[in-house]
């Protein structure tokens, strides 16, 4: 029996600081940073409105809850109540 030979196969595979290496082929794309500022205000934003929940302000969440876009709200509302649940209370909107 003959022994098989491996056959050696070269892969590139592209790394961040090699982005520009592959003339019209990017496997990673550039970074978009407008999405970034969105996602970091509405995270701050949620985490104000589920303090105000943990601490049983109703008024300040119903507050907070309309500076959310609509159809955000329903969603939102069930995280909150999820939340304080939690922690063994229930929240009422």
């Amino acid at each position: 029996m003959e022994k098989k030979r491996s056959k050696k196969y070269e892969l590139r595979f592209e790394v961040a600081s090699e982005r520009n290496k592959i003339p019209g082929y990017t496997l990673i794309p550039k970074h978009d940073r407008s999405a970034e500022a969105q996602h970091m205000t509405e995270h701050e934003a949620l985490q104000v409105i589920q303090r105000y929940a943990l601490r049983g302000d109703i008024e300040a969440v119903k507050r907070q809850l309309l500076e959310f876009p609509e159809y955000k709200r329903g969603d939102l509302k069930k995280m909150l109540k999820a939340s304080v649940a939690a922690h063994g209370r229930v929240l009422v909107l």
